[in-house]
């Protein structure tokens, strides 16, 4: 995942303190599709990228509050 500017980050880190029921429904979203990874055989290739960057995504925004605290 390309690193945003540090204000992206700071806003970021703002919406998930304000409301952390999104980061939640990201991080069931993420589960939802590492559990229907396994049954994808249309196009693997497309279901591993999208969880990979829902992982990416749920990480990053799990930090953002620390990372922008440091700025």
């Amino acid at each position: 995942m390309i690193r945003p500017e540090p204000h992206i980050v700071k806003g970021l880190a703002m919406a998930v303190r304000q409301h952390p029921e999104v980061l939640d429904w990201l991080d069931g979203v993420y589960r939802l599709e590492i559990k229907r990874l396994p049954y994808a055989v249309d196009n693997s290739a497309v279901s591993q990228g999208r969880c990979q960057m829902l992982m990416e995504l749920v990480e990053f925004l799990k930090t953002a509050p620390a990372i922008a605290a440091k700025s």
